[in-house]
């Protein structure tokens, strides 16, 4: 009996120290607040770019604005993570695709497997950012991209992808605003429509056709092409045949450069010549030199956008790059990505997935491409411009309100 009751006694001891713990333990929360978990030393995002390959110079230009975004967060001290109450440097991993769509899926998935990475950051161009767009699908990271165009992508019910960057009705609509901008006696109205035959390609034909003839201009020419298309002098000639005074157009980046050079030698000089593609990056006038003038390109940003952010990025850009004269578009615009993953993973708290996810689908903030929201499906609300080339610089020709200079009509060859 003896033993049993001193059983008793130390069971009871036991329970008054347990208890005794857990008002200590709730006496601290109450002082000192909740004990965090242990925060990660960084935190990870993936990225898969074209740095090698067709894509490369737009990968490059891809590369340095997401560099710059990331240093100018981190210098700061990195996004603050309340589920860990501290904030936390921005880690970027990044791999090449070498401009293979095979390689940007495999490559994505060892970034979700293996880094385990909480956020895609996209590559370069539609025809690869598609193919991560289902890869970030599929591995349930929230993904976030620019230089994808293709609305057909954010019809297949994804919930992971958003693109703070213009569609491709966004586009062509912004393209024929510009083009009414030309007094009614000087406006160019024969269009030709070289259609590369890729999904952005295509979809971009269907509203071009459609607003062609809703507005009434006549699409003279209607030609396709592929990919690694390199001799367009027979679409040239049946351009110059048909007198098209306006040429629209979704080139490779190096395709954009052929084809000018080319309807300089058969003397093909249109009034209008639209590349979205191409002519957006730094190293477009390099390569053409005085060619380029008149040449114009579609944006999501700029660099004399008067968006806060904007001036420390071009003075960032311009110390790194001192030979460069003007800056790639797509640099503007990743940088924007970054900006509205920091915002969203801060405004989440955590660095779960499905929560940052949440947080990006709600993003309303100020950008230095201005001022950005998601519709349900992704895609962004926000302004498309274009830019054009003259002198060996782009300049900002649309939306008018901000326009720096006066969107030009293209003179022969030979007074260029």
């Amino acid at each position: 009996m003896r033993s049993r009751e001193v059983s008793v006694q130390s069971e009871g001891l036991l329970r008054k120290m347990v208890k005794s713990a857990g008002a200590f333990i709730w006496v601290v929360s109450i002082l000192t607040g909740p004990v965090l978990a242990a925060a990660p030393a960084t935190v990870k995002v993936g990225t898969v770019i074209p740095l090698t390959g067709a894509m490369a110079s737009g990968g490059k230009d891809v590369r340095a604005g997401y560099e710059i975004a990331l240093k100018h967060i981190n210098d700061a001290g990195g996004v603050f993570v309340k589920e860990f109450g501290k904030r936390i440097p921005l880690e970027l991993v990044m791999v090449d695709d070498e401009s293979d769509a095979v390689k940007t899926a495999t490559r994505m998935d060892k970034l979700f497997s293996v880094d385990q990475v909480v956020a895609y950051l996209g590559g370069f161009s539609s025809d690869l950012n598609v193919v991560g767009m289902s890869t970030a699908e599929k591995n349930k990271v929230p993904w976030i991209g620019v230089t994808i165009a293709v609305e057909a992508m954010f019809k297949k019910g994804f919930r992971n992808v958003f693109a703070p960057f213009p569609m491709s009705s966004d586009q062509v609509g912004s393209f024929f605003d510009l083009l009414e901008s030309v007094p009614k006696d000087l406006r160019p109205r024969k269009l030709a429509h070289l259609e590369l035959q890729v999904d952005w390609g295509k979809e971009c034909g269907v509203h071009l056709k459609e607003l062609a003839k809703q507005k009434g201009y006549s699409v003279v020419v209607d030609q396709k092409y592929s990919p690694p298309t390199k001799d367009f002098s027979s679409l040239i000639l049946d351009m110059k045949s048909a007198g098209a005074e306006v040429v629209f157009s979704v080139p490779t980046p190096p395709q954009s450069i052929l084809i000018v050079k080319q309807m300089k030698e058969l003397n093909y000089p249109p009034k209008v010549t639209c590349f979205i593609r191409g002519p957006d990056l730094s190293t477009y006038g390099d390569a053409l030199g005085k060619d380029a003038n008149y040449v114009i390109s579609g944006l999501g940003w700029d660099e004399s956008m008067p968006y806060p952010g904007n001036e420390k990025l071009v003075k960032d850009y311009f110390a790194r790059h001192p030979d460069i004269k003007t800056i790639g578009k797509p640099v503007g615009s990743a940088y924007t990505s970054v900006q509205v993953l920091a915002n969203a993973i801060e405004r989440a708290g955590t660095l779960d997935r499905e929560k940052i996810r949440d947080a990006i689908a709600s993003t309303n903030m100020m950008t230095v491409s201005g001022q950005m929201r998601f519709r349900e499906n992704g895609t962004a609300i926000m302004k498309h411009g274009f830019l054009q080339w003259m002198d060996g610089k782009s300049n900002l020709v649309w939306p008018k309100e901000i326009a720096k200079s006066q969107f030009l009509l293209a003179p022969p060859w030979e007074k260029r």
